[in-house]
């Protein structure tokens, strides 16, 4: 087996022991899935504002500008509490 399969496989089965871990503990298992709820609705959010701009046909009003900071805004505080939480189960795995 070459080097790169081999950690390949090696990556694999941490990854898979490192699942294991995380969901034998259903309170970890829920900051879990909650952290991957926020990552899924801030990808949301970039999508359809990445959707809107790309539909628009003229420049954007200072408005719609303005929406789209804001929801930038929103994405950005959301990913980060997703960052956070898995920092935390991060740190549940380590102790």
């Amino acid at each position: 087996m070459g080097i790169g399969k081999k950690v390949k496989s090696e990556g694999f089965k941490l990854g898979m022991k490192a699942m294991g871990k995380l969901m034998e503990d259903p309170e970890r298992a829920n900051k879990l899935m909650k952290a991957v709820e926020q990552v899924q609705k801030g990808k949301e959010a970039v999508d359809e504002t990445t959707h809107r701009l790309l539909n628009l046909g003229q420049f954007a009003a200072a408005a719609d500008l303005k929406q789209v900071s804001r929801d930038a805004g929103r994405v950005k505080r959301e990913l980060k509490k997703a960052l956070a939480l898995l920092d935390d189960i991060e740190a549940k795995l380590d102790v």
